[in-house]
């Protein structure tokens, strides 16, 4: 119940008798104050009540909180809080003539306090799973707490999973708000504790009150509240207790459930003393099984400041680490700035867990850890996380007989990830503490489902190449640890093609290389695999071997002679490696490679990446290495113009402003090409010039055959609409589009865009070549826009393109974007705009020097 003074009673007491009219009370007088109470406030105080207020009944408890706040507005006050507030202000202007503000006792306090608290912080920082300097305070937090300071609150917490980077958390914002140099509130006194510092106190019959009171040193029977309350000036600010891993006291749940009545019994008898604060640090599965599940939540929900940003599903408040959180601690890592702009957004999403990003900077720690690629480092940190949370844990026989039977149920993927809970556990007493632990350390997760009639929780792993991995092991356990036939047969007549099944062989694939099973990785690349997925192999397996000092001879020997002849580089490799990140990647293959159509195709997007990213340089050394690979002559009957002379003509363009007459008297004979039959294969030199030919028409601005090259080529070739998920037709179709806008058939061109949307949103787990094809989709559809006068809808579109363009190092995009929004500046009259995106034009005109980009590709 609510811990009240008797001499506010008391005051209460006078005040209505005062008002009532009356100076000595009778027992027959409070029918008739009842019926004044309801009059003036429309509350009801019953006959009963008044009689126990006044002493005229006995009274087993204190007053309800609703009989004091009727009374106190009866008296013409807001509330009790408002009346105890006017009356400590008469208390303490009459004492003032008669007394010198005395604040010894609050300064002893606080001296206490902060030996306390800075012993504790000294512990966390010293315990961090990252360096604590390296380490960056977290907005969100400041920003909780200050609501939650100038609030009516009692509580707050910090509700997220284990390793999720509460205690630094903690530390970070005690330090901003009332340790450092600046410190904020500097005269509040902050009582900074980890749990086992008062766990064992409370076991023992101790209440956070009684602990207090004792280290004031206020005599027998005092209470620190009230002597503060009734010398309400020599209290120098707030009292602010913060508890730390509230939850990882190793007791029981019987006890934790003890120690959290102790608490709720001190949070709610500070209902009138607004001063006292309480911060906790708690697990989402603790909060889930104790706090949440009080008996009087509502209650519980007025004392408890939880945030905005309360997910009531996942029982977390405090959000994942911001992008720009993970790059700080990056930085001060001393990671070099280029390298972290290459880091791809899925990789960046997932460092935002403050666990991943801890093993992430462990992986790169000390003077000769060089950064390992995203791919491997994703593989190491899984790796470490089940090691430390699963394998290392006391409980491991537990929790492995969960995973194993979480994977049963899901029929190891291919039944989907979710599983009920009831299935799961069985009413197995002995699996809950292992399942409450896989819960708290975020390898699985549970979400509820539950309604008013039934109770229905799902479970799954807490990310899906947790699922993979443990699939993986699964399998690797079948076969005693090798990878074999059965094995991988096993696993390809089980599981359908998708993502998850790669990550699954990526995981096999891993194994086979640290326990150096040769045999095993030959096998898997003999998979009737889809090229897609020996795409995704092949990167992981040139990646290991690159990080692993370089070793190309090493790399060579695992493949037999004349693999790659019988086994195309060609087929495996796609759009996908047209990215600034696997140019090294494409070098070893480059290494590997046996057939000359395979080099020309490393080599065409090697210049193809180099050309969008306006590197000159760069595609002149591959253009000779192009023209070496075959003779002029060895395309006759088969092209009308030869890889070679499509991309010398649009490098010499760009570079020169040069018109290679002979070579465009070429590039218009391919309406002759195809005559009147239709084909069915595109070998690997007619795919590069049909990809090029789309960027020869546009830079001679001949919207028309640029239209008609596309509509030839899916007539020429049958089979090519129905390619859903294929880079190229997409590109053929964003050509389309193009070509389109230039001839001014807007509503045809927005037609395309909206199918190439589609495509690439509906394929998204299919379609790994498109991050490239998906910005000039933006920029084609911000330019529909702009034609159809929807400049926001335009502006808002080509930003975007621009900020994907810019990501991927993709300059030629980023140019177009740039022009598209300098002309709806210019339309709307914006010219601070106008001036920045010129600047941002410039930038990449002084970059380049492929003079004739700009006025090509941004007009």
């Amino acid at each position: 119940m609510i811990d009240l003074s008797y001499d506010f009673i008391m005051t209460l007491q006078k005040e209505v008798l005062r008002r009532y009219g009356v100076e000595v009370m009778s027992s027959a007088d409070c029918k008739n104050l009842a019926q004044s109470i309801l009059d003036n406030t429309t509350k009801l105080v019953s006959e009963t009540t008044l009689k126990r207020v006044f002493g005229f009944a006995v009274t087993q408890h204190s007053f309800s909180r609703y009989t004091l706040n009727t009374l106190s507005q009866y008296c013409r006050f807001k509330d009790w809080e408002d009346f105890q507030q006017h009356h400590y202000q008469l208390l303490n202007s009459a004492s003032r003539s008669n007394q010198q503000l005395d604040t010894r006792r609050w300064d002893e306090l606080k001296t206490k306090a902060d030996a306390v608290s800075h012993y504790t912080i000294l512990t966390l920082k010293n315990r961090s799973g990252i360096a604590f300097p390296f380490t960056v305070p977290r907005t969100f937090c400041n920003a909780h707490i200050e609501r939650f300071l100038e609030s009516d609150y009692a509580a707050t917490a910090l509700i997220a999973p284990s390793g999720w980077g509460k205690s630094v958390a903690l530390v970070h914002l005690a330090e901003h708000f009332w340790f450092c140099r600046d410190a904020r509130f500097k005269h509040d006194v902050c009582w900074f504790i980890h749990a086992h510092a008062a766990g064992s106190l409370l076991l023992k019959g101790f209440s956070l009150a009684n602990w207090l009171d004792n280290q004031m040193d206020l005599g027998k029977g005092e209470n620190f509240r009230e002597y503060f309350a009734s010398h309400f000036n020599n209290k120098g600010g707030r009292l602010i207790l913060i508890i730390d891993g509230f939850d990882e006291i190793a007791v029981s749940g019987d006890k934790l459930k003890l120690l959290y009545t102790k608490l709720e019994d001190f949070v709610y008898s500070n209902d009138r003393y607004p001063w006292v604060k309480v911060i906790l640090s708690v697990r989402s599965s603790t909060w889930s099984e104790i706090f949440q599940h009080s008996h009087q939540y509502p209650a519980f929900r007025r004392y408890w400041y939880l945030g905005p940003e309360m997910d009531e599903e996942t029982n977390i408040n405090l959000p994942a680490l911001t992008e720009q959180e993970v790059k700080s601690v990056l930085y001060n890592h001393h990671f070099d700035p280029s390298t972290i702009r290459m880091f791809s957004e899925s990789f960046l999403q997932k460092l935002r867990n403050p666990y991943y990003l801890q093993l992430f900077c462990q992986l790169n720690a000390g003077p000769d850890q060089n950064f390992v690629d995203e791919h491997l480092s994703l593989f190491e940190i899984v790796s470490r996380f089940v090691q430390n949370r699963v394998f290392n844990s006391q409980s491991n026989a537990f929790k492995i007989k969960i995973i194993e039977k979480l994977l049963a149920l899901l029929d190891y993927g291919r039944s989907g990830i979710y599983i009920d809970k009831s299935k799961l556990l069985n009413q197995n007493a002995d699996l809950f503490p292992a399942y409450k632990e896989l819960l708290a350390d975020n390898i699985l997760a549970e979400e509820n489902l539950s309604q008013e009639i039934m109770f229905h929780v799902k479970v799954r792993f807490a990310h899906t190449f947790l699922l993979e991995y443990f699939v993986a092991m699964h399998y690797l356990q079948q076969s005693s640890q090798e990878i074999n036939e059965n094995l991988l047969r096993n696993i390809l007549d089980h599981l359908p093609q998708s993502p998850y099944r790669i990550g699954v062989f990526r995981w096999l694939l891993r194994y086979a290389i640290t326990t150096r099973q040769t045999e095993g990785i030959i096998k898997m690349f003999h998979l009737p695999l889809a090229n897609i997925e020996k795409s995704h192999l092949l990167e992981y397996l040139v990646l290991h071997y690159q990080h692993e000092g370089n070793n190309q001879v090493e790399l060579k020997s695992i493949f037999p002679p004349g693999f790659f002849k019988k086994n195309p580089l060609s087929q495996i490799i796609n759009d996908e490696f047209m990215h600034f990140r696997k140019r090294k990647v494409l070098n070893a293959l480059l290494g590997m490679a046996e057939a000359r159509e395979d080099k020309l195709k490393i080599r065409n997007l090697l210049f193809s990446m180099a050309l969008l990213q306006l590197d000159a340089e760069q595609c002149e050394l591959e253009l000779n290495s192009i023209k070496k690979l075959y003779n002029a002559d060895e395309f006759d009957g088969e092209l009308w113009v030869t890889p070679y002379e499509i991309l010398l003509f649009i490098y010499e363009y760009l570079k020169f402003g040069f018109v290679n007459e002979g070579i465009r008297a070429k590039i218009y004979q391919y309406q002759h090409y195809w005559g009147h039959t239709s084909r069915q294969q595109i070998s690997v030199a007619q795919e590069i010039v049909f990809r090029n030919m789309g960027t020869a028409f546009l830079l001679m601005e001949d919207y028309e055959h640029l239209l008609n090259f596309t509509q030839r080529l899916f007539q020429a070739y049958p089979s090519l609409p129905y390619r859903k998920a294929d880079s190229f037709r997409l590109m053929l179709l964003l050509w389309q589009a193009q070509g389109h806008l230039g001839m001014g058939n807007v509503k045809s061109a927005e037609r395309i865009c909206r199918h190439a949307d589609h495509v690439i949103k509906k394929y998204s787990s299919d379609y790994f070549s498109g991050k490239h094809l998906e910005s000039f989709q933006k920029l084609l559809h911000a330019t529909v826009y702009y034609n159809e006068h929807e400049f926001h809808k335009a502006i808002r579109v080509a930003e975007i393109a621009i900020e994907h363009a810019q990501k991927l190092d993709l300059k030629v995009l980023a140019l177009m974007n740039y022009a598209l929004l300098k002309n709806i500046y210019r339309d709307l009259n914006m010219d601070k705009q106008i001036t920045d995106t010129q600047q941002q034009i410039e930038l990449i005109r002084n970059s380049t020097s492929f003079k004739q980009a700009i006025p090509n590709f941004a007009k």
